[in-house]
C-alpha cells in the first residue's frame, strides 16, 4: 500500500510498478475518458506480470486456478486506493466513503490472500494478457 501511494523509497521493480498504477488511477479518476492512462496501466500490469513470472514458484499440480494475474491484482488494489482517497476527498455521501474504504480493505486482503497462496504452491494464476487494445477502432 505504500508504494501505491508513493510513500516508500524502496527502489525494487515491483515497489516502482505498485507506485506508478497509483499513480495512473488517480490521473485517470481525474480524466476518466483518458485513452493514455488505460493504456498505460495495461501495460505497467503486463511489466509487472512478465517481470515476476520467473519469480514466482511452480504451483503444486491439482491446484485450483487463480482468476487473475499478480500485476492484475496489483492494478486492482491500485484503483481501490485511488477510488477510496478521491472519495475521501470529493464526496460528502458517507456511504460511498465507506464503501470504497471497505472495498480497499477487502482488496488489500485479498492481495495478501494470493500472495501467500503462490508462495505455498497453492493457487495457479493465469497467463498475463494485455486486453483488448484500448486505441479507438478504426474503420
Amino acid at each position: 500500500m505504500a508504494a501505491i501511494h508513493g510513500r516508500t523509497d524502496c527502489d525494487l521493480p515491483l515497489a516502482r510498478w505498485a507506485r506508478t498504477l497509483g499513480s495512473l488511477y488517480r490521473d485517470w479518476l481525474a480524466e476518466p475518458t483518458a485513452v493514455r492512462v488505460g493504456q498505460q496501466i495495461v501495460e505497467v500490469v503486463h511489466d509487472i506480470d512478465v517481470w515476476i513470472t520467473a519469480r514466482l514458484p511452480r504451483p503444486r499440480p491439482g491446484v485450483p486456478r487463480g482468476i487473475d494475474s499478480v500485476g492484475g491484482v496489483i492494478g486492482r488494489v491500485a484503483e481501490a486506493a485511488a477510488c477510496a482517497h478521491w472519495a475521501l476527498h470529493n464526496t460528502q455521501d458517507t456511504n460511498q466513503r465507506h464503501r470504497a474504504w471497505n472495498h480497499l480493505a477487502e482488496m488489500r486482503e485479498g492481495y495478501e490472500d494470493m500472495v501467500r497462496l503462490i508462495l505455498d504452491g497453492s493457487i495457479h494464476l493465469p497467463e498475463s494478457w494485455p486486453s483488448i487494445s484500448w486505441s479507438a477502432p478504426t474503420m
